[in-house]
């Protein structure tokens, strides 16, 4: 009898919400992997340079290890010998999508009592910013949550969750500038928990103090990267994308928010959470999760990715803005867990509704793609972007500052080894912007290709074309 009153307490928590979330969660990232979704943005430029490098390649020295987290899976299947671009984009998508979901699977393994607080992470910030797969700061965030759950959560200290802790502060040590704000609290917690252990003459203390120097030096590094930039204009177009977020919160956004101030009720309102535990109002949250998560497939005209760029700062909000209810999780566990169950089931909700966002943005992706190797394969030459249907509704297109990731979209998504033709903006060769504007290579000279000969691609039907002027069928 007691069982069954529990059950149906408000506060009780019920593993399977949580276990569908993260299916649908692992649904995504399988979806995005074997579509390319990695080849968004900036994406196609770094499989071109690595494959080009045939190598490691960073761009910025601040950040050099998530660009070497990214680029494990790729550069190890070329040392291997793998010269099938197809295989290899899987290898790219792999290093671009699966530290979300290890960083997640790690903090259920050291606490799973805890475990919605990182989903509610993942849920707020990383799922907010995920349309541009290698973000540096996506990673910085990744990485924060494990080093978190083990500082906090790991009582007594276990070898895995030693390991997992040292090799989160190092792999900190060049992420991303907001690992500044992030390494710091990271800094000062490992810091207590190596007093802590000391006074109670556990030899693990060493294990804390290391972790703790790690994250100081990843603060200073960040502070250089700050201060001292390769490339300025990041800084600047990162506090204006802040403010236009800011203004213009977008669809998931929007409602993060007024689901995040939906927990809060809940947390510290037992009416609240009595109302949403009746049956017409969990249906009433569960269609409102419906149409937030497949607002893409309902309204495709309406999808503007570029806000989910312009989001990324949420990428430090997020985790620093959650991590007092971390704090209180740990020393004032009796403030939660009366509301816990609730709280873990909504979790999990976010997480269903911006996976399914997610997943209906991979889609109209798989679409886009399919449309630009149809027009690569039925053209020869260059290929002006506006006149093609790419040039107007495509997602690879609302955000005019991809422009020049076109040709090398072109190449990594090339259908077959012979390249007939590349994709190029018209935006460079306007009077206005020609010559003024940064690509990574001229599609329009031969001589700055890049030379991907290893793996067998061949400009020669694309030179003619060129040498032709034209665009022909």
């Amino acid at each position: 009898m007691t069982e069954t009153v529990e059950a149906k307490a408000p506060g009780v928590e019920r593993p399977g919400l949580m276990y569908a979330a993260g299916i649908i969660f692992a649904a995504w990232i399988g979806a995005a992997i074997f579509s390319s979704r990695c080849l968004y943005a900036d994406g196609a430029h770094e499989f071109v340079r690595v494959l080009q490098a045939q190598n490691f390649v960073a761009f910025m020295w601040s950040r050099h290890f998530a660009f070497y987290i990214y680029e494990f899976p790729l550069v190890l299947a070329i040392k291997l010998g793998v010269t099938n671009l197809a295989w290899l984009r899987l290898a790219f998508g792999l290093g671009c999508f699966l530290p979300w979901p290890v960083a997640l699977f790690c903090c259920w393994r050291i606490s799973p009592k805890n475990f919605w607080l990182a989903v509610a992470g993942c849920g707020m910030g990383y799922l907010n910013a995920a349309i541009m797969a290698v973000g540096e700061h996506i990673l910085a965030h990744a990485l924060f949550w494990p080093a978190l759950f083990v500082i906090l959560f790991a009582r007594p200290l276990k070898p895995f969750a030693a390991v997992l802790l040292l090799v989160s502060a190092a792999a900190m040590l060049y992420t991303y500038e907001s690992q500044v704000f992030l390494c710091l609290a990271l800094a000062l917690l490992a810091g207590w928990r190596s007093w802590r252990e000391k006074q109670e003459r556990h030899r693990i203390w060493l294990v804390f103090l290391m972790a703790a120097a790690l994250f100081f030096a990843g603060v200073t590094i960040g502070l250089c990267g700050v201060f001292m930039p390769e490339l300025p204009g990041n800084y600047g177009g990162l506090k204006t994308d802040t403010l236009h977020m800011l203004g213009h919160l977008g669809w998931t956004f929007t409602w993060t928010i007024a689901w995040a101030g939906l927990m809060l009720a809940v947390w510290f309102s037992k009416t609240v959470g009595r109302i949403i535990s009746h049956k017409i109002v969990i249906g009433l949250l569960l269609a409102g999760l419906l149409v937030w998560g497949i607002w893409p497939l309902l309204m495709p005209d309406r999808l503007n990715t570029a806000i989910q760029y312009n989001n990324r700062a949420l990428d430090v909000i997020v985790p620093l803005a959650l991590l007092p209810v971390a704090l209180i999780a740990r020393f004032r566990p009796q403030w939660i867990e009366p509301r816990r169950g609730q709280l873990a089931q909504l979790a999990a909700g976010l997480l269903t509704a911006q996976s399914l966002w997610q997943i209906g943005v991979t889609w109209q992706w798989q679409g886009d793609v399919g449309k630009l190797q149809g027009l690569l394969s039925s053209h020869w030459g260059i290929v002006p972007l506006h006149t093609t249907i790419l040039g107007t509704c495509s997602i690879e297109n609302q955000a005019l500052i991809f422009d020049w990731t076109w040709p090398c979209l072109s190449i990594a998504l090339n259908p077959d080894r012979n390249i007939r033709s590349l994709i190029y903006s018209e935006l460079f060769v306007t009077p206005a912007y020609r010559g003024k504007l940064w690509q990574p290579f001229d599609p329009l000279k031969v001589k700055t290709l890049p030379d991907l000969s290893h793996y067998g691609l061949d400009y020669s039907i694309y030179m003619a074309g060129l040498r032709a002027g034209t665009a022909g069928k």
